[in-house]
């Protein structure tokens, strides 16, 4: 008898019990898929590391070119972890309105798309970005409330079936189950990990999230942010009138970064955030750009840097440096030494 599954994100109008799955799909698929899940609990992965595990295997289960986890985001949908071709695409942000994806969360049920150039429930475009013809899309749920989809895609027309969209099924209750014990984690380490003043991520937090970015080789950016006459706020108006600055500034970046990025505080009024999945310095600019932004909207000013992995080293504290430098020169166009 096969060990009991986790499932969730079953389609809502097509209830699919786990007898039937079992039934449906081949003997060796099932205990691949119970590999996974012995693989994650037993070693304890963190919920970045579960969902690079599910992807691979969504992607080699269903002889796809590519799986990825797509969160939803206000109004897009956000490329969370890729594997095959999905890979170089991470931090890519499509419109929900506009996508099978987001389709799949707005109805929550598992849809397939077997043409993405004749069918009108996709972006022809995206598909044709990602290099993807055929699809399956399955809700990624937590408590109750689907907040992604696990897609697999492929170049070649109509390449899934009733099976790969059961093999998604279950494998999107792994991320569920991932989901609801990194949440219980997060609030146990919640203290030794975060800023009390501004409750973002301290330096013991960040200085992690990169050693293991860069153990696994995980593309990202770093953000070193600066604030500009903070000083003065302090020397004449106090302490807590500069603590309630540095907590504006926390919430401002907080609000204005995507759910995966981090944003921390090293201490006095130097931040720093870690856009996750970045492949190219433009893309980061382009963030430092909607940071800057909403910060000026609060009537915040601050200097930033970027530093970029690998190019600008290979360690946590070459990226730091190089960010700092970054943002020390920028500093001094805005306001030059005397």
């Amino acid at each position: 008898m096969l060990p009991a599954l986790m499932v969730s994100g079953v389609c809502s109008t097509h209830p699919v019990s786990i007898t039937e799955l079992h039934a449906a799909l081949p003997h060796q698929t099932l205990l691949a898929i119970i590999a996974v899940q012995q693989e994650i609990v037993e070693a304890d992965l963190a919920f970045d590391r579960v969902l690079d595990a599910v992807v691979q295997s969504a992607g080699r289960l269903t002889s796809a070119d590519a799986a990825a986890v797509e969160l939803h985001e206000d109004d897009e949908m956000v490329y969370r972890a890729g594997w095959g071709k999905a890979e170089e695409h991470v931090g890519l942000r499509l419109k929900a309105a506009t996508s099978l994806s987001g389709l799949c969360v707005a109805r929550d049920e598992t849809m397939r798309c077997d043409d993405c150039e004749t069918d009108p429930r996709v972006d022809r475009e995206a598909c044709r970005r990602v290099g993807a013809r055929s699809m399956v899309v399955t809700p990624l749920r937590y408590r109750g409330t689907a907040l992604g989809v696990l897609k697999v895609y492929s170049s070649r027309r109509a390449a899934f079936d009733e099976s790969h969209e059961g093999i998604l099924r279950l494998l999107v209750g792994i991320v569920a189950a991932s989901m609801h014990r990194a949440r219980e984690h997060e609030g146990l380490t919640l203290r030794a990990l975060h800023d009390p003043l501004t409750g973002l991520a301290n330096r013991s937090r960040l200085e992690g999230v990169l050693e293991d970015y860069i153990n696994r080789h995980h593309p990202f950016g770093i953000v070193f942010i600066d604030l500009n006459g903070f000083k003065r706020i302090n020397d004449e108006q106090g302490h807590a009138a500069g603590d309630r600055m540095l907590r504006l500034v926390a919430n401002t970046i907080a609000s204005s970064i995507r759910d995966h990025d981090v944003a921390a505080r090293l201490g006095g009024d130097e931040f720093v955030v870690v856009l996750e999945g970045i492949r190219s310095r433009e893309a980061a600019t382009d963030a430092v750009q909607r940071l800057q932004a909403s910060l000026q909207r609060n009537d915040i000013s601050a200097s930033a840097g970027v530093a970029m992995y690998p190019e600008d080293g290979t360690s946590v504290a070459a990226l730091l440096a190089h960010a700092d430098q970054a943002m020390y020169a920028v500093k001094l166009r805005v306001r030059p030494l005397t």
